[in-house]
């Protein structure tokens, strides 16, 4: 008995189509959020052709429950599949901050050794005074930093968000002008 007279095919296919289609919409949006202007036309015409296939798919036998369920599977897989996808290529930059409850030479030290700057600003918090160490780093150098911060001092307190682009500072050498995919571009400042 082949896959098509089983019906096994079409639900395959629904489901496959799906993962894609969500997977590449959740890149894109992230990218598209990140300045990655001239990837996310490329990449939504590639996520257009998928999701037109499966509801191409499911709209010829709408009550089969076997197709929707395939169709909302794929959604769901999809989507974390895209984030898991967006995790492991780790592209674009982000803002490392960590909160020290007294200055640690060795460990500003540490950061700036891996060749990003490190902007100390004595501050004040809950239980007195504090350091609080800025670092602008590639989003794949994140992981290696963070581990050297949580074992040179296992009490600071760290956050990390994205930053969109950047205008000059310190970071570690590299052959090209992108950084992780993303081009680094100025910020336009007033009109």
């Amino acid at each position: 008995m082949d896959l098509l007279s089983a019906g096994a095919l079409i639900p395959l296919l629904v489901f496959g189509a799906r993962v894609i289609d969500v997977s590449l919409e959740t890149l894109r949006i992230i990218l598209l959020a990140r300045g990655g202007r001239f990837i996310v036309p490329v990449i939504a015409f590639i996520e257009i052709i998928f999701w037109t296939i499966s509801l191409g798919l499911v709209v010829n036998d709408f009550t089969n429950p076997v197709y929707l369920i395939s169709y909302a599977a794929g959604f769901a897989t999809g989507n974390y599949a895209g984030i898991f996808l967006e995790e492991r290529l780790a592209m674009g930059i982000c803002v490392l901050r960590v909160i020290t409850p007294e200055e640690d030479r060795p460990l500003i030290d540490a950061i700036r050794a891996t060749g990003y700057g490190v902007t100390v600003v004595a501050a004040e918090g809950l239980h007195g005074p504090c350091t609080i160490l800025y670092s602008v780093v590639r989003r794949c150098d994140l992981h290696p930093i963070t581990r050297v911060i949580e074992e040179m001092n296992p009490r600071a307190f760290c956050t990390v968000e994205d930053v969109r682009s950047t205008i000059h500072g310190t970071f570690p050498r590299s052959g090209d002008e992108t950084w992780s995919g993303i081009s680094r571009r100025t910020v336009r400042i007033g009109k």
